[in-house]
């Protein structure tokens, strides 16, 4: 969400864009304290950025229908952006007269930041047997990071700089107001997970991945007509009263440690609004498909592409203890599932059946068959602790595939012993998967079995 505060005497906003090896002079026409040139982020997460070696999939001897080639492709998928300002220097002073004057600094000490990667593994050998950097993306995830910048909806460079001499301003201050020009840089923080292509095609365990990708050079003006509004009054600052030579005070910032959290996108947020005529149709339309399911008369197309939750833990695990529980999906249609994108997602909430309400226990996740399962918080509330599951391999039909696993500590507390059973729903599938009758909310208590396929209390 971007945000707007308007002073008086300001009226339209500036950004002061620039990039690597130029040096942009700050303009002044006109001034703000904040408005973002690029457009708010509103990203469909996770995106998936899957990078492919060939043009073609090859014949895997392991595997009949791989979605990858081996040691070639790799796959990257954001979960998080963070739209991020980093200050590098601020300029300010203080107009004691009755006429506007200019705010104005050349910079004295020059400031860059460049694009940065951590958890990277598309330049190792262990994923294409000696990449290496590259910024026009072919082996390595500084290309990835600025293509799903582009995708976010943000311009993106490989590095920005403000250099030694650089202008910035001037910025008129009116009289008996204090100013303030905060120069820095405009980044986006991403977080997400790497795969890499298995030898039988398919998708390796994700790893933690994440960049810090520079936007552009931006500037934000400030105005104060009360000093104690100011964050940081500067004495000298604010004995300026020659309006011809007026005193400018030149303040370094470390970016990072002074970075401003713009705004933050989990999950997609849509702009376009339906009507209320359209949403009580859509509604009448859930309704009607919800009781054909219920009645078991549901269009056999809709069976192509379906899968159905299950769970269970092996026959040593007791309610309230220690001990794991698997989490997975059996493809239950007459077909394979399998898309890159969309993402097929789930959400698995463990829920409290007996002990204290509104206590957290420990629940360890951990991925297998190269879904990926993260921790989405606990709800104190509804004592609920929620995560979610994502895919990237196929199921086959016919076939049951783990994706996740739970590993519950011991759930004694000094309030009581907790006891916990598990729901699952799936969030997002595949289109033309419109069966939701065996998807929706899988309650563990009616469904858990042992790993013999035994009946289970459910209770873990």
């Amino acid at each position: 969400m971007n945000i707007r505060r308007r002073f008086a005497g300001l009226t339209a906003g500036i950004i002061v864009a620039g990039t690597a090896l130029t040096a942009p002079v700050a303009g002044a026409a006109t001034q703000t304290e904040s408005y973002p040139e690029t457009p708010a982020l509103n990203p469909k997460l996770p995106i998936i950025h899957t990078t492919h070696g060939s043009d073609h999939m090859k014949a895997n001897v392991l595997n009949p229908r791989p979605v990858c080639n081996p040691w070639e492709d790799h796959r990257t998928v954001v979960y998080k952006a963070t739209d991020t300002f980093m200050p590098a220097g601020t300029i300010s002073t203080t107009n004691q007269t009755k006429k506007d004057i200019p705010l104005s600094q050349d910079l004295s000490k020059s400031q860059s930041i460049n694009v940065e990667i951590n958890g990277d593994r598309t330049s190792t050998t262990s994923m294409n047997l000696g990449g290496g950097y590259s910024k026009d993306g072919g082996e390595s995830s500084v290309g990835i990071s600025h293509s799903i910048a582009t995708k976010i909806g943000a311009s993106a460079s490989y590095s920005l700089s403000w250099d030694a001499g650089q202008t910035i301003g001037p910025y008129d201050v009116p009289p008996n107001h204090t100013g303030e020009a905060t120069y820095g840089f405009r980044v986006l923080n991403m977080t997400g997970t790497q795969q890499y292509c298995k030898p039988n095609g398919t998708w390796s365990t994700p790893t933690f991945w994440s960049a810090l990708q520079p936007v552009k050079n931006e500037v934000r003006v400030k105005l104060y007509d009360d000093l104690a509004d100011s964050f940081a009054p500067n004495k000298d600052a604010q004995n300026t009263t020659d309006v011809n030579d007026p005193k400018v005070v030149e303040e370094d910032k470390d970016p990072k440690a002074d970075a401003e959290v713009i705004a933050e996108n989990e999950k997609p947020v849509e702009e376009e609004v339906a009507s209320e005529a359209e949403g009580d149709k859509e509604e009448a339309a859930d309704k009607k498909k919800q009781e054909e399911v219920d009645k078991g008369e549901a269009a056999e197309e809709d069976s192509e592409l379906d899968l159905k939750p299950f769970i269970k833990t092996s026959g040593a695990k007791h309610a309230g203890f220690a001990g794991t529980v698997a989490v997975g999906a059996e493809n239950v249609g007459s077909k394979r599932y399998y898309g890159d994108f969309p993402a097929v997602q789930f959400r698995v909430d463990v829920k409290t059946e007996e002990g204290p309400e509104g206590v957290d226990r420990l629940i360890t996740p951990r991925s297998t068959n190269g879904a990926h399962i993260r921790d989405l918080g606990f709800d104190e509330k509804t004592s609920t602790r929620s995560f979610e599951v994502n895919l990237s391999n196929p199921i086959n039909k016919g076939d049951k595939q783990e994706l996740a696993f739970l590993d519950f500590g011991d759930g004694n507390t000094k309030e009581g012993r907790l006891k916990n059973y598990i729901t699952v729903t799936q969030t997002s599938r595949l289109d033309g998967d419109n069966s939701k009758g065996n998807d929706q909310n899988v309650d563990s208590r009616k469904v858990g079995t042992n790993d013999f396929g035994k009946k289970h209390s459910g209770l873990y």
